[in-house]
């Protein structure tokens, strides 16, 4: 019987379980940024390494973006690209009518075997129409095993 608890028990935290890769929590304006709105200077990204197996959101997985300004209300787009190459394997998209809020993608990944503990993995965010992107960034908690770009740069 100890032991069926046990495994109930191990079986329930898995199935609960979950990853956060990388998190910075907003601060101040001073933190802020903004991408361009000309097309491949028009992103804000992060390269992270992998410590997770799944991505899909059938799985139940996602990633989020701290959204400013919300600008003209253009709908937000992630990118999941493999680093180096830019080879996209997912993709999601999340409403743009958003001011100063965490905004979820749900992502639909078309390669799940490019998801692979150890390899990097590039999250790109665009917005449609000719609205640019109010990001932050805490250089003083930077992540160890990843980083952030922008567009151009």
């Amino acid at each position: 019987m100890k032991i069926l608890l046990a495994m109930l028990a191990a079986a329930a935290s898995v199935a609960c379980g979950l990853v956060r890769s990388y998190s910075v929590e907003p601060r101040t304006a001073a933190e802020s940024g903004w991408t361009d709105t000309i097309p491949g200077r028009d992103y804000v990204s992060e390269v992270l390494t992998v410590n997770f197996d799944l991505l899909d959101s059938t799985s139940g997985a996602y990633c989020e973006l701290f959204a400013g300004t919300k600008g003209a209300g253009g709908q937000y787009h992630v990118a999941v690209l493999t680093y180096p190459g830019g080879f996209p394997i997912g993709s999601g998209d999340a409403d743009g009518e958003v001011d100063h809020q965490w905004t979820k993608f749900k992502i639909g990944v078309q390669f799940p075997e490019s998801i692979v503990k150890g390899k990097r993995l590039e999250f790109r965010f665009t917005r449609s129409g000719s609205d640019s992107i109010q990001y932050y960034t805490n250089v003083g908690t930077a992540y160890t095993y990843g980083f952030l770009r922008t567009g151009g740069v």
